[in-house]
């Protein structure tokens, strides 16, 4: 990294034509990256609800994606308009139509709503690509008498490709104007604040171009996008801050601009380096998983990351060579004179001294206090139940047309009948007495199980127990109806026999009652079914109920992980093994309490909230967060080495650092605080939580909880390596003398001390 930053600085030109040359050739690959994004995700595909229901589709022939016209009519009857609908359904990839005339059920009381089920040969992907053209053309043929909407898997699907896209451009819209507004006031210089915004636009082109490629080669659904904005604007700009703030006051202290950016990046550049490889590491535990959901998010994370320090470490020093001393133009005046750069000991040196004082002189108290109003705020996590929406469209804003449909249709017909846990036996031919006997006795529990309103396979079919046997092997007995009956649950493939039992819950298929029905059901397959009989379990919930376990034993990995690679990060930053122990219980803290207000201020009645919530956040704060331990522990450490005091160490960094860290705060809330206008409830949640994490994180516990903990623990949190720096004298942990015009004391917030012969 130190030979780019100096062919970054011997040929800036060079570096800044390459870069916009890159960008020049990436934004049209970005611009396509909407249309190469993949639907669903959320979804274990190693679950047995995903092979159920490939047997279902392969057994039965049942169409692998299909889409329901909804029509409802206010002035009357909608039957006249089921012809018009059906008619103009059909299309290439279309295989069957279904409609009331076969399915009455599919009929309102009232005969004023009612749905045509459409069945494609195609993937899902090809198929939501049909729904806005499908949806034109059923409208046209129904006339305007007649609401027509499309919904349905494929549709649900499209539509949340389509407001993700939507959210991510709301939201950068927000975000760019409020990033401006900060950062004038941090820089007080317009060309200072030009360039992070500058470099952030570059970061997103980049990874959106890198993400088009990566989604040519594998599923990649919409929350890349979500990531990569979210994500990628708050670090490119909190880097290139912290590198313009430092250069800038370089530049003040005498160095020239070769001098400022050398000492500019073999100090600060090392903590944007450093904070790099903790973004990567905690969003790398997103893989874990395996779920194509978690996956986009880790690619979005990691790669805007590698992005974001990439350009920081190369093209800011280039460009920063190039301004010199114009970094300053366009400086806001202030009384008539021109402000100077604001140095963060002197702008923040005042409260924070207050504020450490009250930390120095009453440590136990305020950790007292704060502990319990941590465990306070994040008691109500407790309640959270996790589960993801695959059957319902709460997910998606409520004016848009598959949920409008989905919600018609659950209002004037109901929907549990269309979303059915569907029990599936496969035996050998040989074995169809076993099958069968399975299936009845499946059925017979499943009738009798709390939370079930019907029931339906073979052993409903009307057929006397004694020759329902002959009756499915050849269909004496049978007429031409109970025939096509029969082959709804029951067939043969190969040299396997194949049946179905539908169990139907009171509750809505996303309901904690109907995956009680999954969970009750799965108890009794596990424990009752006949040897030489496979019984697996499908269906909307049947699948929601895998992802939500994939999540839920997730969890503990991806916390495992990114606690471990993190605690070995800092251990070698810092040559402590308390400072990280304190570093991982610090966001614990926060991301816990982040969770609970989310609960208080985001969740349903039922405290439930999206099951890809959680880790994400765990995973997203967990990197972002490093950045303000790594620079205020950084500073601090610094002092001690250089022969100030413990505690003169802990409150001096703190006074240093805390106005460095309270802009970069806000930098990331405006960030954070702009998806909360999301129309994806996803979205929204973890904008909402990572918000309020970012602000317990930086005015709570890097003002409060961590100088009080660092006073209460003495000065044996340094280790070993840094008391004996210290007894050498200050020369023993510095990279380098102080420049001429500056004094060691008064290195400023991002200082972290260039590696020393020991590797760090």
């Amino acid at each position: 990294m130190k030979q780019l930053i100096n062919i970054s600085v011997q040929r800036p030109k060079a570096v800044i034509a390459a870069w916009l040359l890159l960008i020049v050739v990436a934004a049209p690959f970005a611009l396509k990256l909407e249309g190469a994004l993949k639907a669903g995700g959320f979804s274990n595909p190693r679950g047995a609800s995903v092979h159920a229901q490939h047997t279902l589709e392969q057994a039965f022939h049942e169409a692998p994606n299909s889409l329901l016209v909804v029509l409802h009519d206010k002035t009357g009857s909608v039957a006249d308009a089921v012809d018009e609908a059906g008619k103009a359904s059909r299309r290439a990839g279309v295989i069957g139509i279904t409609d009331d005339r076969t399915h009455p059920e599919w009929l309102s009381k009232d005969g004023r709503t009612t749905f045509l089920q459409v069945g494609f040969s195609s993937d899902n992907t090809t198929v939501q690509n049909l729904v806005p053209d499908l949806q034109r053309d059923v409208r046209a043929a129904v006339g305007k008498s007649v609401e027509a909407d499309v919904t349905g898997s494929p549709a649900l699907d499209y539509a949340l490709n389509k407001h993700s896209k939507e959210d991510v451009t709301r939201a950068e819209m927000i975000a760019f104007p409020v990033l401006f507004v900060v950062l004038l006031l941090v820089f007080r210089s317009v060309v200072a604040m030009m360039v992070p915004l500058l470099m952030a636009g570059g970061t997103l082109v980049l990874t959106q171009a890198i993400g088009y490629v990566m989604a040519k080669t594998t599923d990649v659904n919409s929350l890349f996008t979500n990531i990569v904005s979210m994500v990628g604007l708050a670090v490119a700009v909190d880097y290139s801050l912290f590198i313009v703030k430092r250069f800038r006051e370089e530049l003040a202290a005498g160095q020239d601009a070769t001098g400022a950016v050398d000492r500019s990046m073999r100090t600060v550049g090392h903590s944007v380096l450093f904070s790099g490889m903790a973004v990567v590491v905690a969003l790398s535990a997103l893989f874990i998983p395996r779920s194509m959901s978690f996956t986009s998010i880790a690619l979005g994370g990691v790669a805007v990351a590698v992005v974001a320090v990439l350009l920081t470490m190369t093209l800011l020093p280039a460009v920063l060579k190039l301004l010199g001393h114009r970094i300053n133009a366009g400086a806001l005046r202030r009384r008539g004179k021109a402000a100077a750069p604001a140095s963060a000991a002197t702008t923040e040196a005042a409260p924070a001294s207050r504020l450490g004082g009250l930390v120095s002189k009453r440590p136990v108290m305020i950790l007292a206090v704060l502990l319990v109003g941590f465990v306070a705020l994040a008691w109500p996590a407790t309640q959270l139940n996790l589960r993801v929406p695959v059957a319902s469209a709460n997910i998606l804003p409520s004016s848009d047309s598959a949920r409008v449909g989905i919600e018609r249709v659950k209002q004037d017909i109901g929907v549990r009948s269309l979303f059915p846990v569907e029990v599936v036996l496969t035996a050998d031919a040989k074995n169809s007495a076993a099958l069968l006997t399975s299936a009845t006795d499946i059925a017979g529990y499943a009738k009798t199980a709390p939370g079930v309103e019907g029931v339906q396979g073979v052993s409903t079919l009307g057929v006397p127990a004694a020759a329902l046997p002959q009756a499915l092997s050849d269909g004496t007995g049978l007429d031409p109806a109970g025939k096509a009956a029969a082959a709804q649950f029951w067939t043969r493939v190969g040299g396997n026999l194949v049946t179905r039992v539908l169990v139907v819950p009171k509750a809505d298929p996303d309901s904690a009652s109907a995956h009680q029905v999954v969970g009750d059901l799965r108890s009794h397959l596990k424990r009752d079914t006949v040897t030489g009989v496979k019984a697996e379990l499908a269906g909307a919930t049947a699948t929601g109920s895998d992802f939500d376990k994939l999540v839920t034993d997730s969890i503990p990995l991806v916390v495992l992980a990114v606690a471990l690679l993190s605690y070995l990060i800092l251990f070698v930053a810092f040559r402590s093994t308390v400072l990280p122990l304190l570093a991982l219980a610090f966001n614990g803290l926060v991301v816990s309490a982040s969770l609970g207000f989310l609960t208080l201020v985001a969740s349903s009645a039922d405290h439930t909230i999206n099951s890809v919530t959680p880790p994400m956040l765990f995973a997203v704060m967990f990197g972002l967060s490093m950045d303000y331990m790594v620079i205020m522990i950084a500073r601090m450490r610094e002092m001690y080495r250089e022969g100030a005091s413990h505690r003169d160490a802990v409150l001096g960094g703190l006074s240093r650092t805390a106005g460095l860290v309270n802009g970069a705060a806000a930098i990331m809330v405006a960030v954070f605080v702009s998806f909360v206008s999301a129309q994806i409830s996803i979205v929204r949640e973890l904008g909402v939580s990572l918000a309020a994490a970012v602000i317990l994180d930086a005015i709570v516990i890097r003002r409060l909880v961590m100088p009080a903990t660092l006073l209460l623990l003495g000065d044996r949190i340094w280790g070993r390596t840094s008391r004996t720096a210290r007894t050498a004298g200050p020369a023993a942990g510095s990279a380098d003398p102080a420049p001429a015009g500056s004094a060691a004391g008064t290195v400023t917030a991002t200082d972290v001390p260039a590696p020393a012969p020991n590797g760090l």
